[in-house]
């Protein structure tokens, strides 16, 4: 395959000119100063070197990336949902059981039904630590409203 010398770029042709012209003036001062420089690996390392050159100067030049994200996050109940993974662990490790399990309890019945609200306030109205199974009971049972 035949490259056209007038199909590449200008700024390519004066790259490779350039390049070409350090390379030889290069392989030139070795000679000179008697290090004997093999042709061959010479030639491979001054278009290694040269190609590295050219990667480092044309990245300084481009533009920074800018990430924008396709997925949008949802608006779902992602801080009210470790909210209550907090309320439910705090509940059960406190020394003294706090309201906040039983107000959130009762907020997510009204939310639902405002009968079985009134009915799950009174249920838990002496302030006492929940088991597990009420807990899930509870849960039950507002989840059967819905249904």
């Amino acid at each position: 395959m035949r490259v056209r010398w007038r199909a590449v770029p200008q700024a390519w042709r004066t790259r490779i000119l350039l390049g070409t012209l350090a390379a030889v003036i290069g392989y030139a001062a070795a000679v000179l100063l008697r290090f004997d420089p093999q042709p061959g690996p010479y030639a491979v390392m001054a278009a290694v070197v040269l190609a590295l050159g050219w990667l480092v100067l044309d990245t300084v030049d481009a533009p920074a990336a800018e990430w924008v994200p396709r997925i949008q996050p949802a608006g779902d109940r992602v801080d009210e949902v470790t909210s209550d993974l907090r309320v439910l662990s705090s509940h059960q490790q406190a020394k003294e059981p706090s309201e906040a399990l039983h107000d959130r309890l009762v907020a997510l019945a009204r939310a639902r039904d405002p009968v079985l609200a009134d009915d799950l306030h009174r249920e838990l109205d002496p302030l006492r630590r929940l088991s597990p199974g009420e807990i899930d009971r509870i849960l039950t049972r507002i989840e059967e409203v819905r249904d």
